[in-house]
């Protein structure tokens, strides 16, 4: 008894589908893994400001190796008495009141309502001496996310939203015209 063979249109569709599959599956996961790598990020951003904590972007190389530029840091806000040699924080520059500065602690002496505290940027060569009352608040670094401020910086410019609205709707776009175009792969009755 001699095996049917299937017809010529049969033969060739078992591989594309599992190509398909495959491809499906692959798309799917990768998918998966990126909305839990955004989902991650923006949950190490934003719960701990719930918590009072504030993000900040490191814009200079003065901390480095330890903070890069680019670097997203996340401070607590401690009292300038509770400071310790060795703390790294964000404070308002000396010279221009309205610049951040993230440095290392060096001293810190508390006289009466006055904290009068040295820092250095470990890359620095020159210490920063400031004073401020000891109740009032300064940012300790607790953790620093890599790289995040890249694109923390780039979504903030014009481009950048353009980009966050324009490129899910493309793709949302492309599937929606890939499901009106894509070919009935279903086979017909007979």
């Amino acid at each position: 008894m001699a095996a049917e063979r299937p017809p010529a249109a049969v033969r060739g569709r078992a591989p594309r589908a599992a190509s398909r599959r495959g491809a499906r599956a692959g798309t799917t996961l990768a998918l998966w893994i990126a909305i839990g790598i955004g989902l991650g990020l923006a949950l190490a951003v934003l719960a701990p400001a719930l918590a009072g904590y504030r993000s900040f972007t490191v814009l200079s190389g003065s901390m480095e190796p330890v903070l890069r530029v680019g670097d997203v840091v996340m401070d607590e806000p401690v009292a300038a008495r509770d400071l310790r040699p060795g703390d790294i924080v964000t404070f308002p520059d000396p010279e221009e009141g309205g610049r951040l500065i993230t440095h290392r602690v060096e001293a810190v002496r508390v006289t009466g309502a006055t904290a009068d505290v040295t820092t250095k940027g470990d890359a620095n060569n020159a210490v920063e001496e400031w004073s401020i009352p000891a109740a009032s608040q300064v940012g300790r670094v607790v953790y620093r996310l890599p790289m995040l401020g890249y694109v923390l910086v780039g979504a903030r410019s014009p481009l950048g939203r353009l980009a966050l609205l324009v490129l899910p709707a493309l793709g949302l776009g492309l599937i929606g015209v890939r499901a009106i175009w894509r070919p009935d792969t279903a086979p017909r009755p007979t």
